[in-house]
């Protein structure tokens, strides 16, 4: 790991120049980088390939399949918490489950068929309405339907929920990759072999209780983060197939039959970003985050949701930033190649928070540019913050109705609010306060 001080650091103009650098009054030399002066000097000193991990920071990896690892490990990141199988159901079938769950909290009981306008539904989607209501149960914690009578059950679904916590490794290790695991990749597969002969044969069991849905769409996500890996591979260099980890041979092989296959399809992605229709095209399908004539703007814990391509153009940019760990949103550019980290440190918390930083990546340049607003009397603010995450976000709700409250009074029309002294001369001007995320009246 190699770090350096930037050309951007608050004392980079300190003491007096010397050399290529500056002399500091205490008789020290300090040298500030440029960031791709930086990986270039260490590129060409150590003859390897340098990963920039952030500004001012680059890995160098005495083995090369190591930062495949690393790479790939990136890809496969998201912004939703690791739950089990029972949990991620009933998400996804709330609209079945929560009337499911309502009819047996007052009856205690499960409904017959005529009982609940949704049983047809929920027979189709779990096998029975026994079947979905053992989904809510795991989900919600079995202790709150103790005293319910299921009856007598499949036996399938009584292996599979007396064996749930040896089954959870595997379904947690299919949840991630894909696929199936190879022999010594589940640290728990002699337990699942002396109770199913094999984590193939558990996984059998897994699907027919849980249905085949959501495994396909998980092995679809996979898909996805292999390619966007694979693409952004070869910014240094893509490896050969025998140069690769073990494990991401077999995500080669088990998601597209061959690493040759994966690769023609990630290279098709690659060259996509050059095409500025389809980045169009990727920002409007996008399903969340501002989009402006300019730009999308997204939140960063959210980039792993974007399509594919859009995640290609943002992973190109970080080849030239690495990870801006304070950066809060990320500025897709619709119009030129470049892509924008913005920090706003107060994002959560400040009703309208204020601009400390941005860093852009210029893909075309291969150059960054930084700009610091933390000492500006008057920087730049962000309004309407829920337009910028998804649904899913903790507080969007809590977003969304500020937002709401701000345009029944009028105040987000106007062309005048986009710095701090703007928005606030234009609350006074209308007659309102913020206390938190409340809009209040002070006429």
């Amino acid at each position: 790991i190699v770090s350096a001080r930037l050309v951007w650091d608050p004392d980079s103009t300190a003491g007096k120049p010397f050399g290529d650098g500056r002399l500091t009054a205490n008789g020290t030399f300090q040298k500030y980088y440029h960031p791709d002066e930086l990986k270039g000097w260490v590129e060409s000193t150590l003859g390897r390939t340098a990963i920039t991990a952030s500004p001012g920071i680059v890995y160098v990896f005495r083995e090369p399949s190591a930062a495949q690892q690393l790479l790939a490990r990136h890809t496969r990141e998201t912004s939703r918490p690791r739950r089990g199988i029972a949990e991620l159901l009933h998400d996804q079938h709330r609209d079945l489950l929560d009337p499911l769950a309502t009819f047996v909290t007052e009856h205690r009981k499960l409904p017959s068929p005529t009982d609940l306008a949704a049983a047809s539904d929920i027979v189709a989607t779990f096998g029975s309405v026994r079947g979905g209501f053992n989904i809510l149960r795991q989900a919600t914690g079995p202790q709150r339907w103790s005293d319910v009578d299921v009856g007598t059950r499949k036996k399938s679904t009584q292996r599979f929920e007396a064996h749930l916590e040896d089954l959870q490794p595997l379904i947690d290790f299919v949840t991630d990759r894909g696929r199936l695991p190879r022999t010594g990749e589940l640290e728990n597969e002699t337990a699942l072999a002396e109770v199913f002969g094999s984590p193939r044969a558990a996984f059998s069991l897994i699907r027919r209780v849980t249905g085949p849905v959501q495994w396909e769409q998980l092995e679809a996500e996979a898909r996805q983060n292999f390619l966007v890996y694979a693409a952004l591979a070869a910014f240094g260099g893509r490896p050969k197939f025998g140069d690769l980890p073990h494990d991401l041979q077999y995500d080669a092989k088990d998601l597209f039959g061959s690493y040759t296959n994966a690769c023609a399809e990630a290279d098709r992605l690659l060259h996509s970003i050059a095409n500025n229709d389809a980045i169009n095209a990727a920002c409007n399908d996008a399903g969340f985050g501002k989009l402006t004539p300019e730009a999308l703007y997204v939140h960063v814990d959210y980039i792993a949701d974007l399509p594919p391509l859009l995640r290609v153009y943002e992973g190109a940019a970080r080849t030239i930033s690495g990870n801006v760990d304070d950066a809060t949103l990320v500025k897709i550019n619709r119009q030129k190649p470049q892509v924008s980290f913005l920090v706003y440190p107060d994002f959560d918390t400040d009703p309208h928070p204020a601009l400390e930083a941005s860093i852009v990546a210029k893909l075309g340049e291969i150059r960054l540019k930084h700009r610091f607003f933390g000492d500006s009397d008057n920087p730049p603010i962000l309004h309407r913050k829920d337009s910028f995450v998804p649904e899913s976000y903790p507080l969007f709700e809590k977003f969304a109705r500020l937002t709401r409250q701000e345009e029944r009074a009028g105040l987000l029309g106007r062309n005048d609010i986009g710095t701090r002294d703007g928005w606030q001369a234009a609350l006074v001007d209308a007659g309102f306060e913020l206390r938190g995320h409340q809009l209040r009246s002070i006429r």
